[in-house]
C-alpha cells in the first residue's frame, strides 16, 4: 500500500468507479469523492466505497455554523473516513463541523490548487492554519503544485496532517509535493483518466 496517495475519483459511472476503487484499493490511503459522483450516484456510494477503503467526501462546506451541522450531520450516517470543509466563512462555522462530526475526521481548505486561489485565500493561510489547529481539525488542504507556499503552511501546520491536491493534471509532482511538506498527495484525473491506474500509481515512487 502507499500509504501517501489519496485517489480523487471524480466518476459519475457507478460501475467504472467501483471497479477502480477495487482495483487500486490495496495501493493507496484512501479514496476522495467530490459533489459530482455524489450527486449522480447518490450518498450511498459512500458506503459501497467504503468497502474497498477509507472514504473522504469532500464536500468542501462553507455555511453558517447552523447549516453546517445540518449538512455534517446528514453525511455522517454514511460514515465516511473524513469530510473537507472551508475554514474561510471563520471560526465559528468550521467549530459547528467539528463539533458535530464524532467520529469523522475534519480536513479544513487553507489553500487550493487552481491560480486563483491566489486571490483571497493564499494571502490569509496563516490564519486559516491557525483556526484548523486551534478548533481540532485533523488537516489541511493545501497545494502540490505550489512548493513554496506548501512549505510555508507546512512550516505553520503544527499537528495538522496537510492533504495536497494539484499533483498530475495540475503539474505538481509526487515526490516534490511529499519532499515539499505533503502528507498526503490527492490524484485525481491522472488515476482515473489511465487505462492503467494501478500501474500508474505504482510507478509514482519511481517517479524522478
Amino acid at each position: 500500500m502507499n500509504h501517501k496517495i489519496v485517489a480523487s475519483l471524480d466518476i459519475t459511472d457507478e460501475k467504472k468507479l467501483i471497479s477502480i476503487a477495487e482495483e487500486i484499493s490495496n495501493s493507496v490511503f484512501a479514496i476522495k469523492i467530490n459533489w459530482p459522483t455524489i450527486l449522480s450516484l447518490g450518498k450511498s456510494i459512500i458506503g459501497k466505497l467504503s468497502m474497498f477503503s477509507k472514504v473522504i467526501c469532500d464536500l468542501k462546506i462553507a455555511d453558517i455554523p447552523n447549516t453546517n451541522r445540518l449538512i455534517i450531520e446528514q453525511i455522517s450516517k454514511e460514515n465516511p473516513w473524513a469530510v473537507i470543509g472551508h475554514l474561510f466563512p471563520g471560526p465559528d462555522s468550521m467549530k459547528s463541523l467539528v463539533d458535530n462530526s464524532g467520529e469523522i475526521k475534519i480536513i479544513g481548505v487553507a489553500s487550493m490548487s487552481n491560480p486563483g486561489s491566489n486571490v483571497y485565500l493564499n494571502p490569509n493561510f496563516e490564519n486559516l492554519v491557525s483556526d484548523a489547529i486551534t478548533l481540532g481539525c485533523y488537516g489541511i488542504v493545501a497545494p502540490g503544485n505550489d512548493y513554496e507556499l506548501l512549505g510555508k503552511i507546512s512550516r505553520a501546520k503544527g499537528p495538522l496532517k496537510i492533504f495536497s491536491p494539484g499533483v498530475g493534471a495540475q503539474g505538481g509532482g509526487y515526490k516534490k509535493a511529499i519532499s515539499s511538506g505533503s502528507d498526503y498527495v490527492i490524484i485525481g484525473r491522472s488515476i482515473y483518466e489511465n487505462p492503467e491506474p494501478l500501474k500508474y500509481i505504482m510507478n509514482l515512487e519511481g517517479e524522478n
